[in-house]
């Protein structure tokens, strides 16, 4: 009598496993690619080109040169450093 328990338990598991599989994947893989586009458009950090803190070389169309620069407050302007 053990042994049809184990193998009904062991059968049991696998049935799970394969229905747990195929049915839980795919709505769990649609859901994280909904999260993470909707994460992508509604972030509360804009996406900016060109802007940095730390000093770097760089172009300055402000003044047409090549110059070690920063950026410094709410809009973005260069700094020499």
């Amino acid at each position: 009598m053990t042994k049809m328990n184990l193998l009904a338990a062991a059968g049991g598991a696998l049935a799970l496993v394969f229905i747990a599989k195929t049915g839980l994947a795919a709505p769990l893989s649609q859901g994280t690619d909904a999260t993470i586009k909707a994460a992508a458009t509604l972030t509360m950090v804009e996406q900016t080109h060109g802007t940095h803190r730390a000093c770097r070389l760089g172009w300055v169309s402000r003044w047409r040169v090549t110059r070690w620069h920063r950026h410094i407050g709410v809009t973005n302007l260069p700094v020499r450093c």
